[in-house]
This record gives C-alpha cells, sequence and structure tokens, in this order.
C-alpha cells in the first residue's frame, strides 16, 4: 500500500532501481525482461538524484549533449518519466487497461504520487553505485521477468 504519501516498494525500485543499477548477471539474457541496466542499452539511465526530470534540449532534437552525464535533465523518456518529480504523479490515458511493460502514469488515483521534497530520496536507493544484492527484491512486481526468470525465482 502507500501509507501517508509514502511510496510503494514497487514505485521505489521503479524511480531508483529500474535500468539504474548495473545488471550482475554473468549470462546472456533478455534485456527486455531484466529490470537492470546493462552496457549500450537505450533504456539505461543515470541516477534520478544526478539531473532533474526536465528534458535536455540538446538531447531532445539531436540525441547527443555536449554535456553528457554532467548535464542536470533529463536525457530522453527514461530519466524524464521515471524522475521520482514525475513518475506517477499524472493518469494513465489508458487507464487501467494500459498494456505498456513500464508505464510512467498512474493508472487510477490511488497510483498517484506526490513527489517528495528534493534531497529526500531514500536510504540505499540514493546512491547510484548501490549493488543489486542491496536492493528490494521486488523487479517481479513489474512482471518484467518472463516465464523463465520466474520459474527460477521459486526455486531458489
Amino acid at each position: 500500500g502507500r501509507g501517508g504519501g509514502g511510496e510503494t516498494d514497487a514505485d521505489l525500485f521503479a524511480m531508483y532501481v529500474f535500468k539504474v543499477v548495473h545488471c550482475s548477471k554473468q549470462f546472456v539474457h533478455d534485456w527486455k525482461e531484466c529490470p537492470y541496466a546493462h552496457e549500450g542499452e537505450t533504456a539505461r539511465r543515470r541516477h534520478p538524484n544526478q539531473h532533474t526530470a526536465q528534458p535536455c534540449p540538446n538531447f531532445k532534437s539531436t540525441k547527443m549533449c555536449p554535456r553528457g552525464d554532467k548535464c542536470q535533465m533529463a536525457h530522453g523518456p527514461w530519466e524524464a518519466g521515471l524522475h521520482p518529480d514525475a513518475f506517477r504523479t499524472n493518469l494513465c490515458a489508458y487507464g487501467r487497461s494500459c498494456q505498456r511493460r513500464m508505464c510512467f502514469f498512474a493508472h487510477d488515483v490511488t497510483e498517484l504520487r506526490t513527489p517528495q521534497a528534493p534531497g529526500m530520496a531514500q536510504h540505499i536507493l540514493s546512491s547510484p553505485h548501490t549493488h543489486m544484492s542491496a536492493l528490494p527484491t521486488k523487479p517481479f512486481a513489474f512482471g518484467f521477468a518472463g516465464p523463465a526468470a520466474q520459474q527460477q525465482q521459486q526455486q531458489q
């Protein structure tokens, strides 16, 4: 649930871990099914503490930014949409019938978030260098794990 304006584990995972924390799997696997970041992946993003939710005009028009990772603005829809200042702060046009694998919007009023005050990022999730093993094991709540990964999870 969402207690007193707090975030759910799924919200925290989406904003601070999904495609931010590097994948530690040592075998070939489908990046689309994996919630962690991989070198060269389009959906890979910087930690939200390193930029705002405001889209970078350079990156938006040319997919390049002279400031690179030092830029204070969001590079692409993943960094903007999953930023804590933006994630699930508006309703999804598709509502409960949304079929997106990862949607940046709330599907009903119970999923709407109020952004926290700046600098209020949660404990371990505030570091861009957190290791996978120290994170909440909630990626399965998103439906990213395919049947094979879910089977593997149940066997452990």
